[in-house]
Parts: structure tokens; C-alpha cells; sequence
């Protein structure tokens, strides 16, 4: 990990905290351990078979996968997982992973704010009564939303699915670098493509897939694009808002 000014903070893809339960494997990348305030970010890899319960008796949590399938069960109700799925696990929701391929199930994971209630569940899981609620959404039916006049980003887990605090986005930067700016929310980056730089008021550091970038509040930064492919990344902040909602400083 690299502490830029501002306390933002770049984290290497083998960076964060480990832990193995059954076929799950979590990094535990961004939290008030790794210098954050009350966002997380957690990469977990599933292999094949069904993972152990979890529970947030008071956070929101949002999920996206960024590799492989299979499926999610909260509070009994079953939704399917493909990349570029995007699902919300509501307060007090229990939820596991089942992975139905044969490769690793990757997601990347955001709770706000961090739970310290957060538990596995042992026994018998809640049944499904019921019209399931609308939890899930894809990347791919989500319109686009213009930062500038080149960078885009596309809501993901949003208020229309329930979600109240978080706001979930992806995002696509083209070869450029944005202004520096800042913003009023914290906010962790997930790298899913590409390679670039992030610039604060007076350090720089590279980053590239399977990096993970946090900004508190405030913090002013930028990030850059050097090479010839479009980057594209995983955002969360707390509290919710706009992804194209920035603000640069005066003079």
C-alpha cells in the first residue's frame, strides 16, 4: 500500500487482509484497518460449491462480479451471477455465494459503514416467502452517464434497487487525465482493466488491474490515463450520489 497526500491510499493487488472459510477466500482490501473511515472493499474468490452465510445486522452491502457464475441467495430468494452482474444485500439480509462453473468466482464487495456485527450464520437459513424483491442488476442495461467530456460511468446497485447509502457505479476512462477535483463523499476504486495513474497535490503512483484505490472525503486528486486502452474500474461511496458530481478547488 502507498499513502498519497490527502490519506488517499494505493493498494497493490496481493495488498489487504486474508481469510479462507469453506470455498471462499476474502481480501479485505479497504477499511478502518487499512486507514478508511466507514467504507469497505473486499475482493472474495469462490471456488466451485456453496460458501458459508453472512450477515450485516446494520450495513448495506453491494456486489459485483467481476469473474465467472453462479448464484446468490438472500434470504432464501436465488439470483443469478454473471460478469457484470450488480447485487444489493440489505441490512440485516443473510446471503451466501454459489459458485456453478468450473473457474473461480470472483466478486468485489462493498459494506457502508463497516459492521462490526458482521457475522458468518450457522444452522438452518431464513425460507423465501413471497414476490422476491428487485436486488439485481447488470452493467449492460444501466445508461450512460457523462463525466466531462470523455469519461463515463454507469449506476450500478442505485436507490431504485432500495439501496440507501451506497452508491455502486462502473466506469470507463479513456486515454486522458481528468482535472484535479475532489469530492464529498469517501469513495473506494476497484481496477477491473487497464493501467494508470492517480495524482494527488504532489505525489503520483501507478496502478493497474486488480489495484485498489480509497479517497477520503476531501482529498484531492485526479486520475490519469497515459496509455492506449480504455480503463475501466469498479467505484463505491458513501453516502450515496452521483459518480459525475465533482468539484474542483478554487484558484
Amino acid at each position: 500500500m502507498k499513502i498519497l497526500s490527502g490519506g488517499c491510499r494505493v493498494f497493490a493487488a496481493e495488498d489487504g487482509q486474508f481469510s479462507t472459510r469453506g470455498n471462499w477466500t476474502a481480501r479485505t482490501v479497504i477499511s478502518q484497518n487499512s486507514g478508511a473511515q466507514r467504507i469497505t472493499q473486499t475482493v472474495s474468490d469462490y471456488a466451485p460449491g456453496l460458501s458459508p452465510a453472512v450477515v450485516n445486522p446494520g450495513a448495506e452491502e453491494v456486489l459485483y462480479v467481476a469473474a465467472g457464475e453462479g448464484k446468490c441467495r438472500v434470504n432464501g430468494f436465488e439470483y443469478p451471477l454473471g460478469s457484470g452482474a450488480a447485487i444489493f444485500v440489505p441490512p440485516g439480509a443473510v446471503y451466501n455465494i454459489e459458485n456453478t462453473g468450473a473457474e473461480t468466482l470472483r466478486l468485489v464487495s462493498s459494506c457502508c459503514p463497516e459492521d462490526a456485527r458482521r457475522h458468518i450464520v450457522d444452522g438452518p437459513l431464513p425460507a423465501a416467502s413471497g414476490t422476491p424483491p428487485r436486488l439485481l442488476v447488470h452493467e449492460s442495461l444501466r445508461e450512460d452517464i457523462r463525466a466531462g467530456q470523455d469519461r463515463l460511468f454507469r449506476y450500478l446497485v442505485y436507490t431504485d434497487l432500495g439501496c440507501k447509502q451506497i452508491t455502486q457505479f462502473a466506469g470507463w476512462i479513456p486515454p486522458s487525465k481528468a482535472p484535479v477535483h475532489y469530492h464529498t463523499y469517501e469513495e473506494g476504486i476497484f481496477i477491473l482493466e487497464g493501467h494508470g495513474i492517480v495524482h494527488t497535490d504532489d505525489e503520483s503512483c501507478e496502478f493497474r488491474a486488480g489495484s485498489s484505490i480509497y479517497f477520503p472525503i476531501g482529498a484531492r486528486h485526479c486520475v490519469e490515463n497515459p496509455g492506449t486502452s480504455t480503463i475501466k474500474l469498479l467505484g463505491a461511496f458513501y453516502p450515496s450520489g452521483s459518480p459525475g458530481e465533482a468539484y474542483e478547488p478554487a484558484g
